[in-house]
């Protein structure tokens, strides 16, 4: 049996943080993703298309939305391909929820109760494989539905669906914990793939038998950067399962943390610096074709033009400069890891407190002056956190680049 693992498409997403025309285009971009979705499907002749949960993202789904669901979905019925929806907390499948409402196109399975649901995979007249799959009626599910699933037969390949939250999954704490599950459950229960929706991050749970998060289609926020996509499943008796990521959303998030920003010294220096490394990261992920990109920047570490990023609007027109020259749809800048650079050397002369501790600092740095361990008079076992013989290196490698930190600290009160 070949299928294609989709899960958290969320349509609909209001984005409100972002600009209008910015929301617009990611809106059109979930809706591209499921038309490359579909297009992968059709072209890979797979049997199944498997959704687990959170197909759209609320109770206000739009006319538009409505439309294009029965229309995408019914290319793939068209096709000969079976579609098997288990809806999710954010798309319940109760007789008030969103997904009782849409006219769905015949031979799509949409499971929308906790009680599972088997469905007879054919190709050709032939019986391939079955999908068992159960689904939210409400947006609080509190129960764990794995614990319903029948024991397969097993006579042929079986697979499981279903929004969950398996406890311990990475990423679980960005979720609320409905239809929570044990993953020894899931791997005891005998299906030989569990397809699962919720966790927005992609991940295999197990690999036997295989137990996998497809993520989201397309990213929702900063958080969800990277490429996004489905998983293209092979399940054969007499091999181990094929899993394969295919990346499908047009519209990417991505994050770029710099902190080599001392030659930073005006604006056009500045945006060379953030270009060099997006030009960097996209030559080793270039994404798909004609994609589009929204990032954010965080900025960190001393910068001489740590005030010009402390003011909105100095950040607003980097981030526009970055947007027209890397042709990217929405930049965001973080500063607030952002500090003076500092300059210990003019206050190496002075009589205060501030003058001592940075002249001690440096002598336990100097490697030609006298040895850390005998400035401070330490024996090896009064060094918290070192075991060893020779407590010189340790402590040098220690205090290694620590001269701007202490200087700043011991200057926040200092008066001009």
């Amino acid at each position: 049996m070949k299928f294609l693992h989709l899960a958290d498409l969320h349509l609909d997403t209001s984005f409100a943080s972002r600009s209008a025309p910015v929301r617009q285009r990611l809106r059109e971009g979930t809706r591209r993703a499921l038309q490359a979705a579909v297009e992968l499907a059709l072209r890979e002749e797979v049997d199944a298309v498997l959704i687990a949960g959170d197909l759209f993202d609320g109770e206000r789904l739009s006319f538009h939305t409505e439309r294009y669901l029965a229309h995408t979905l019914g290319e793939l019925t068209e096709g000969g391909i079976q579609v098997i929806y288990a809806t999710g907390n954010h798309d319940p499948g109760g007789s008030s929820g969103p997904a009782s409402r849409i006219e769905w196109p015949q031979g799509m399975t949409l499971i929308g109760g906790p009680e599972p649901h088997q469905v007879a995979i054919h190709r050709d007249g032939t019986l391939v494989g079955r999908v068992t799959g159960a689904g939210h009626a409400s947006v609080r599910e509190s129960d764990d539905l794995s614990a319903r699933f029948p024991s397969p037969r097993g006579d042929v390949p079986e697979v499981a669906l279903l929004h969950t939250q398996v406890v311990g999954a990475r990423g679980e704490g960005e979720h609320h914990r409905y239809a929570p599950s044990e993953l020894d459950r899931l791997r005891r229960a005998g299906y030989d793939y569990w397809a699962l929706g919720h966790i927005h991050q992609r991940q295999g749970l197990s690999t036997d038998p295989a137990i996998y998060y497809s993520g989201s289609l397309q990213g929702r926020h900063p958080g969800e950067d990277g490429p996004r996509g489905g998983l293209l499943v092979e399940l054969s008796p007499a091999a181990p399962p094929r899993v394969e990521f295919v990346e499908l959303a047009p519209i990417r998030w991505e994050t770029l943390e710099l902190d080599d920003l001392a030659d930073a010294t005006t604006l056009g220096a500045l945006a060379g610096r953030v270009r060099r490394a997006w030009e960097e990261a996209r030559a080793s992920d270039p994404g798909l074709p004609g994609g589009e990109w929204l990032l954010r920047v965080v900025l960190q570490g001393p910068c001489p033009l740590h005030r010009e990023l402390a003011a909105s609007d100095d950040r607003a027109e980097l981030a526009r400069e970055l947007e027209a020259s890397l042709d990217l749809l929405d930049v965001e800048i973080r500063s607030e890891g952002v500090r003076p650079p500092l300059d210990p050397a003019p206050h190496m002369d002075r009589s205060d407190l501030l003058g001592e501790a940075l002249r001690l600092v440096a002598a336990l740095q100097d490697p030609h002056g006298p040895s850390p361990s005998a400035t401070l008079e330490l024996e090896p076992g009064e060094l918290a956190g070192f075991d060893g013989e020779d407590p010189d290196p340790y402590l040098r490698e220690l205090l290694e680049g620590e001269l701007p930190t202490l200087l700043e600290a011991l200057l926040s009160d200092d008066a001009p």
